[in-house]
């Protein structure tokens, strides 16, 4: 049995902050009981008046005066019986043995009933009232008319209930809890000491008014047991939802979950050893690997004991991904961690360790004792992302939707999957007449179809928050199991919750109570699997569109990340943790907190926007472009931590510019780079919008296009040529007309030096003829003695005596 705890409704782990689901809602029944002898001595509550004022709180909201002490209230078998209302939800009523979870008659009965304030207001002082019900219950429809007894069916109840005893209850506060104590003698079952189940119910009255009542069932531990029912049980190993960065769970909180008293420590206490299939999150196996030697030392080693454990141990998706919505969704497959990269320290496997658990294991799947559970690193590098999800299970074609979750077709893309074998939830199923097994035909596919009357009350005591909460459930789950123990079925699956984690003491203590019953045993889910199937109808459950749609969202987003993620030399470092943080957003324990769950997915969805932004062109004032051929100035900001490699092409508005090339440039971590594409003028000058892109290397458009205005006057560099020719022919043109100039004068003095030379000739001519020989050779001679270095353009003709010329030299001289 589970150790009392206290009845003030503390929790067996409230070490754990993780928030905590209510117990099941009690039922609501028995308003219009009808009273009968007492037949049973009746004790007193345990706890005096609260003293709380009756025309406050919820009596007051009731409607009720001051009604006086319990005793003066009136409660007898005339008085007037009002029907709870729905303004006493939240107003609990236990029933169950003190100390065990069933019945045996051969001696005085003690049994408590348990009252929980849970509406927020005071509750006045009341009347508990003990039942029994009147006949023998003896089959499964017996079991659930009592169970489903209408508290506001005030006609149909009262003859089938015998009532016990009456006690007094205290008032309580908003939140407060308390127990009333009955003992009566086992005579008072007396006519019902044949039937295999016997059920107990209790109201409470405040004043007139029921406002609060519950039905239970437990089984007669004094009837022998006409056979068993093999009960296989399927468990989570999960951990809570929440803000999980890069998809992994952080070193310090798998320190604290690993601890003597943590999370992971307490689930694993409750399967270990025990006859219970465990659904394993291989995010709890990644998270601790994935750290090599910085791990801390209780995370490896609770791995270690996990490699140790001898149930069977089957995958879950990781992170407890739904796979239902995916199939809902037509996904090209089952999504999957692509990478681990970004969280791995070469550091922390420079030392190879020995061989995991995955790698040592028996043929037969069996894990491995007496190997440690890290991954042996590739050689020379650190674990891949197959070595780091590796485990000895004992099988891996096993599928387990989130309960009420999946939808015709669904099955077979499982198949397609390699999930061959689905766990469903008994809502997903459409019921048959009579007991039947769990192993099952649904739509075409193979299936274990869960128990609905063993399921619900053994996941409310896993679940329970008080210890008589925890015996009722585990007490109707026991007379389940009573009425079943003679029927032929074969192996019959009961799951515990997803979700949070259930109260692990708890758990513990009712797979001990199936263990120890003598209408059950425990089998594993190879039995179940293996025995003849029964043909099934599958109850077409599809998940809000809402919530399709954002997940649709959320796959498209991250299509996009892998593109944008080709700007990496290793992409793994952006696709990596995308995959993983997607696939802890789609933990089927959402399901229990859409609202949650909805900012979650827009948080993600922002920050992944911002992430497609890291990449981008900063935005430029005007460039003027004053010549045929440049560069245009483009600045480009990265903020993310990696460098990244864009292609940076221009593309203007109109034929005034022409772009020549594109330009590839690397940009390091969180920084900016300018980079100049070249672009020659075209036609004509005025403005022109440059539209300014990039894209990765394979071509992929990064970030949005950026429109940079420019201003082209390219006709100034061509003005400025046509000055500048202009002045170059003026030059030559002046120099060579002055070097003209100078040749014409010299060939006009040329011309005049002639002309004396033959007047000079013309005498001598003269001379001759006359006879005046003598007089005529001097001036020949003359003439043949002309200057030596005279200048050719000013020489004198031969026979003419330019003026100033040097007198004859050598023989003509004398």
């Amino acid at each position: 049995m589970v150790p009392e705890s206290n009845p003030a409704l503390q929790r067996a782990d409230s070490t754990d902050s993780t928030p905590r689901r209510t117990s099941r809602r009690s039922r609501l029944a028995l308003a219009g009981l009808a009273l009968a002898a007492l037949t049973g001595a009746v004790a007193t509550p345990l706890a005096a008046n609260a003293g709380v004022d009756p025309s406050s709180g919820l009596q007051a909201m009731l409607g009720l005066g001051d009604p006086g002490p319990a005793a003066e209230a009136g409660l007898t078998a005339s008085a007037p019986v009002q029907a709870i209302g729905a303004e006493t939800t939240g107003l609990n009523v236990r029933v169950s043995p003190t100390i065990s979870t069933t019945i045996s008659l051969g001696e005085p009965v003690a049994l408590s009933v348990e009252i929980e304030n849970a509406t927020g207001e005071a509750l006045a002082p009341g009347t508990v009232r003990l039942v029994r019900a009147e006949g023998a219950i003896d089959d499964q429809a017996e079991l659930d008319e009592w169970l489903a007894a209408d508290a506001q069916d005030t006609t149909g109840v009262a003859g089938d209930a015998v009532t016990l005893g009456e006690a007094e209850s205290r008032g309580l506060a908003a939140g407060g809890a308390t127990l009333v104590s009955f003992t009566v003698p086992g005579e008072v079952f007396e006519d019902l000491a044949g039937s295999p189940v016997l059920g107990l119910g209790a109201d409470l009255r405040v004043g007139d008014t029921v406002v609060a009542a519950s039905t239970a069932a437990y089984a007669n531990a004094d009837v022998p047991a006409s056979g068993s029912v093999a009960v296989a049980l399927a468990a989570p190993l999960t951990t809570p939802t929440g803000t999980v960065p890069a998809g992994l769970i952080p070193a310090d909180q798998l320190e604290n979950w690993t601890s003597p008293t943590g999370l992971l420590t307490r689930q694993l206490d409750a399967l270990a050893g025990r006859r219970v299939a465990i659904g394993l999150d291989p995010r709890i196996v990644a998270s601790i690997r994935v750290l090599g030697t910085s791990a801390p030392a209780s995370a490896t080693a609770w791995l270690q004991r996990l490699s140790n454990v001898p149930n069977e141990v089957f995958p879950l998706a990781y992170a407890d991904a739904d796979i239902a919505a995916q199939a809902q969704l037509a996904l090209p497959g089952l999504l999957a961690p692509t990478s681990f990269g970004d969280v791995l320290d070469p550091a922390n496997f420079a030392t190879s360790p020995e061989a995991d658990g995955a790698d040592g294991a028996a043929a037969d799947g069996a894990p491995a004792t007496d190997q440690p559970v890290e991954p042996e690193p590739t050689p020379g590098g650190v674990p891949t992302t197959e070595e780091l999800l590796a485990w000895p299970y004992t099988r891996a074609d096993l599928a387990w939707p989130a309960d009420d979750t999946v939808a015709a077709g669904n099955l077979g893309y499982l198949d397609a999957a390699g999930l061959t074998t689905t766990l469903l939830a008994p809502g997903n199923v459409e019921p048959v007449e009579g007991p039947s097994s769990s192993s099952a035909n649904v739509d075409g596919s193979t299936a274990l179809v869960a128990d609905a009357e063993l399921t619900e009350p053994l996941r409310a005591a896993s679940d329970a928050s008080t210890d008589v909460g925890w015996r009722e459930a585990t007490g109707r789950l026991l007379a389940e199991l009573a009425l079943d123990a003679g029927t032929a079925r074969t192996t019959v699956l009961a799951t515990f919750d997803r979700g949070d984690a259930a109260q692990s003491g708890r758990v513990s203590a009712v797979i001990d109570e199936i263990s120890g019953s003598g209408w059950s045993s425990l089998a594993g889910l190879s039995d179940a699997i293996g025995a003849p199937p029964e043909a099934r109808t599958l109850v077409d459950e599809p998940e809000a569109e809402g919530r399709l749609s954002a997940i649709a969202r959320m796959v498209e987003t991250e299509a996009r990340l892998a593109e944008f993620a080709t700007v990496l030399t290793d992409e793994s470092l952006i696709t990596g943790p995308t995959r993983r943080q997607l696939l802890s957003l789609l933990d089927v324990a959402w399901l229990e907190d859409p609202d949650v769950w909805e900012a979650e997915v827009a948080e993600w969805l922002v920050a992944q926007r911002a992430t497609l932004g890291s990449v981008s062109v900063v935005p430029s004032s005007t460039i003027n472009v004053v010549s045929t051929e440049t560069g245009v100035p483009t600045t480009i900001e990265n903020t993310l931590p990696y460098p990244v490699t864009v292609v940076v092409d221009v593309a203007p508005s109109n034929g005034r510019l022409i772009v020549e090339d594109q330009v590839e440039a690397t940009v390091e971590p969180q920084s900016r780079s300018t980079v100049r594409v070249p672009v020659a003028a075209g036609v004509g000058n005025g403005e022109v919008s440059l539209a300014v892109s990039l894209t990765s290397t394979t071509g992929v458009p990064i970030g949005d296009t950026v429109e940079i205005p420019a201003n082209v006057q390219a006709d100034w560099e061509g003005l400025g040529a046509a000055i500048l020719a202009v002045i170059v022919v003026l030059v030559f043109g002046i120099g060579l007309w002055r070097n003209i100039r100078r040749r014409r004068r010299a060939r006009l003095a040329a011309a005049e030096g002639g002309a004396g030379a033959a007047d000079a000739a013309t005498d001598a001519d003269a001379a001759v003829d006359t006879g005046d020989a003598a007089s005529a050779a001097p001036v020949a001679a003359d003439a043949d003695a002309a200057p030596t270095d005279a200048t050719p353009t000013e020489a004198a003709p031969t026979g003419a005596t330019p003026t100033g010329a040097d007198e004859p030299t050598g023989p003509e001289r004398g």
